[in-house]
């Protein structure tokens, strides 16, 4: 039996090598050209979502502001009166605007230094006419108002200080006037009394008597002995501190009768609200009605200051 044999080819070897290498390169090409795409197409960079949605989430921790914290054991400094003058006073009362007292006009002032440094501080405190409470800044203290109403007079040359404690002993000798002079009547009927008695008692008869030319003279002293006049005096007082209330503060609704609020002299708008009694009008005044905030929109009044109010604007219509 014969024996079949393939026969030898020269060229299967290298037509195999030149396959492979071809075979090989394009598998190269592919893979190259793969990478290449994927690079040119990538999202890296800033149209990376992941860097989108970082640099979001650093918008949104973003710092808005700065916070400042005060260490509240240190005490504020106060401003002196020259301070508070030029931050605040000098636009009305470097050319006294709206009837303001300029800084320098000592005519200006002298009429309003008559009520004292107590009764400008007062005034500058709960505001007056046209000028709000404290000037418009409810930060001022006592006594940076003290300074700045003292170095406003003392450009006008006007030693207020001075002024205010010479003005104290003439205030309190005219208040002792009264009370010195009260007792006089009674003293001066203690003689007459004294001499009628010692007339009368070599005589039993004309001692019973039921009047003698003699007594006439103490019975008729008897009631000129003003035993109201301290009482007199405290409602005059209230009804001056009650009209200085009314017009640094009441004036601007009970001038017009702005929503409703009775006139100051309108009898008419009054007569109902006296009914229901004084102590009525004062709950009212202090606590509010209607449109009226309580204690007329300044909480800094007194109960005593706001019934003097009330006191003075039913004074008007009676």
């Amino acid at each position: 039996m014969a024996q079949s044999t393939t026969p030898y080819d020269p060229m299967a070897k290298p037509v195999l090598v030149g396959g492979l290498l071809v075979l090989g390169a394009t598998v190269f090409v592919l893979v190259s050209n793969l990478f290449t795409t994927i690079d040119r197409n990538s999202t890296k960079g800033l149209n990376d979502p992941a860097n989108l949605e970082n640099s979001l989430i650093t918008e949104d921790l973003k710092r808005i502001g700065v916070v400042k914290t005060v260490d509240k054991s240190i005490a504020p400094v106060a401003r002196t009166g020259e301070q508070v003058y030029q931050s605040l006073c000098t636009n009305c009362h470097a050319t006294g605007t709206l009837g303001a007292p300029k800084i320098d006009s000592k005519s200006d002032w002298e009429p309003r230094i008559a009520q004292g440094l107590k009764g400008l501080l007062e005034a500058a405190t709960n505001g007056k006419n046209q000028m709000p409470a404290k000037g418009g800044d409810p930060t001022l203290t006592e006594q940076e108002l003290t300074d700045t109403i003292l170095y406003m007079t003392s450009k006008a040359d006007i030693e207020l200080a001075q002024a205010d404690s010479a003005a104290a002993p003439a205030a309190a000798a005219a208040q002792a006037a009264p009370a010195q002079a009260a007792p006089a009547p009674a003293q001066a009927a203690a003689p007459a009394a004294q001499a009628t008695a010692t007339e009368a008692t070599p005589a039993p008869a004309q001692a019973a008597a039921p009047a003698t030319p003699e007594a006439a003279p103490a019975q008729a002293a008897a009631p000129a002995a003003p035993e109201a006049t301290p009482a007199q005096a405290s409602a005059a007082t209230d009804l001056v501190e009650g009209e200085k209330v009314y017009k640094s503060l009441c004036f601007s609704c009970h001038d017009v009768g702005v929503s409703g609020s009775p006139k100051l002299t309108d009898k008419a708008a009054w007569e109902p609200r006296i009914a229901t009694g004084m102590e009525a009008l004062y709950a009212s005044t202090m606590n509010g009605k209607n449109l009226m905030p309580p204690r007329g929109g300044n909480p800094a009044l007194t109960d005593a200051q706001l019934k003097a109010a009330v006191d003075y604007m039913v004074s008007q219509v009676k």
